[in-house]
């Protein structure tokens, strides 16, 4: 016995259901994918990347200013701070601009580069966020070791506490132990960047 297949009327009967789409269709989408992926990468470019080369300027324009040559926009000012001015990665739209206090020499003779260092963090609104890390060393007879802490600042110099009470107490006496290190370089910061 044969089964009668009911059929649709209309314009949409003559059109097959799972038919592929043109490549001209496909070209088109293809087309439309990477115009939007242009348009994000040039709103990156103007709203990310090029307003660090203010910090960049800045920061060549300090007397005695040596660039290292093996990272560009990264070097040593005239009076010893290290510093640097970190752009933006690709799509992202935070980079961040360091400073570090000059390296300490030993009486052996021996530099030690690990120093206080204060991170800004510019932001395209408002008030840039600010840390600090903060180096305790260990000197001994045949060097020196040290181990670091990383806090958040505000533009005080005050410290911003995480949440935990013991840990903001220690980290609330740690800065204050670094407090003039810390001042020398919101100081600085403010002499180069004119922030924070």
């Amino acid at each position: 016995m044969k089964q009668d297949v009911p059929t649709t009327v209309g314009a949409a009967s003559s059109r097959p259901r799972n038919r592929p789409r043109s490549p001209r269709c496909l070209l088109r989408l293809l087309a439309l994918l990477l115009a939007a992926f242009a348009l994000l990468s040039a709103v990156w470019y103007v709203t990310a990347y090029r307003p660090y080369d203010t910090y960049v300027e800045a920061l060549r324009a300090q007397p005695g200013w040596r660039e290292d040559p093996g990272f560009p926009e990264c070097g040593v000012d005239g009076e010893g701070y290290t510093c640097n001015v970190a752009r933006p990665g690709f799509l992202h739209w935070t980079g961040n601009l360091g400073i570090g206090l000059p390296a300490l020499t030993l009486e052996n003779g021996e530099e030690v580069v690990f120093t206080d260092s204060l991170l800004i963090w510019p932001r395209m609104t408002g008030e840039p966020e600010l840390g600090v890390i903060l180096y305790e060393y260990d000197f001994r007879e045949n060097g020196v070791t040290c181990a670091s802490r990383q806090l958040y600042i505000t533009a005080a110099g005050e410290y911003r506490p995480y949440g935990d009470e013991a840990e903001d107490a220690a980290n609330a006496r740690l800065l204050e132990e670094h407090r003039e290190n810390v001042e020398t370089l919101l100081s600085r910061a403010r002499e180069i960047w004119g922030m924070p």
